[in-house]
């Protein structure tokens, strides 16, 4: 799913950006609490639908507060020190008592460590500004909870604006993923017109399946893929005559996602068997490779490439006696 695809990209950015913001105090060097605090001021936006803006704009700094939305009568001080001494510090400010007279409310975000302990303290609160200790520390924990909660239009906003900030350059890892490779030869294919060239023994995928366990899929999805072996097959022996690793890689790292899943003794052999084929397109998401191609053609061409890998005795177990079915 996009959504579980966009909140760890998401998750992962944060996480990285938080651990930075740390090492890179202790260091004295402070550059990165300046961009994040403009890169919550966006994110916050989408979150709460506020329009925060910088306090200090026209000012040489505002004592208290760094981010204002003077429609919802918010302020908020954006900090990589979570502790007591900050909160205080920021309540005692002249700067707060005239917020607390104009009806505006203050919250704390901590954008490198959690801020769990700090809401079970006391706070000296001497000018009566509205903030309450739950509702009103926030860490990077409060912030990926409310954006696991978020609807898709709007998590694909966090993402982009996520993405857009941090700016990766092209990967040549992703660039060059064989899985990917495969699937963009793939799509290509003429799936309409399945060759005939290599018969199969229907008997043994049958008695593998029923080994295995897999009954419930047959129909829906070893009779519906298992018929594109022949142009898989022809795939993979180009590879072999241009003497490329491809197809050896490919079925390799299929396995790897299938040993995972064996060690997982509580599901069933049909969800390690759709958790392997997830696996496998998280994995292909991640390449250029895939921004020009559907993804139901995507899901398609892996459910194909993954059938295969279980007649090639890639993945699962064999009964007795039973060899790469191809005859």
């Amino acid at each position: 799913m996009n959504r579980e695809r966009y909140y760890e990209y998401i998750a992962e950015k944060l996480e990285i950006l938080s651990y930075r913001i740390i090492t890179n105090g202790k260091l004295n060097l402070l550059h990165l609490n300046i961009h994040a605090e403009t890169l919550y001021r966006d994110l916050l936006n989408i979150l709460y639908d506020y329009n925060l803006e910088p306090s200090n704009i026209g000012k040489a700094n505002a004592e208290a507060i760094d981010l204002i939305d003077e429609n919802k009568k918010v302020v908020i001080q954006v900090s990589s020190s979570a502790t007591k001494a900050k909160i205080n510090s920021t309540l005692e400010k002249e700067k707060i008592k005239e917020l607390s007279e104009k009806g505006y409310r203050l919250k704390f975000v901590f954008v490198a460590n959690e801020a769990k302990n700090l809401r079970t303290k006391n706070y000296n609160n001497i000018h009566n500004i509205i903030f309450d200790l739950d509702a009103d520390i926030w860490d990077k924990v409060t912030v990926l909870e409310r954006i696991n909660q978020l609807p898709i239009d709007k998590i694909t906003l966090v993402y982009d604006l996520i993405q857009k900030e941090f700016g990766e350059r092209p990967n040549t890892v992703k660039l060059s993923s064989n899985l990917a490779a495969i699937v963009n030869f793939l799509s290509k294919e003429n799936l309409d017109d399945v060759p005939n060239k290599i018969q199969l023994n229907d008997y043994g995928i049958e008695e593998k399946i029923e080994f295995n366990e897999l009954n419930d899929i047959k129909e829906s999805t070893f009779d519906e893929y298992k018929i594109y072996y022949g142009i898989l097959d022809r795939i993979y022996r180009e590879f072999i005559r241009e003497g490329s690793n491809k197809s050896v890689s490919v079925l390799r790292k299929i396995t790897a996602f299938y040993e995972k899943e064996v060690l997982n003794r509580e599901l069933t052999n049909v969800e390690k068997f759709f958790n392997v084929i997830v696996k496998v397109e998280e994995h292909v998401l991640k390449s250029d490779l895939m921004r020009e191609i559907p993804e139901e053609e995507i899901d398609m061409c892996i459910r194909i490439i993954v059938v295969d890998a279980f007649v090639r005795c890639k993945i699962f177990k064999n009964p007795r006696g039973y060899t790469h079915v191809a005859t």
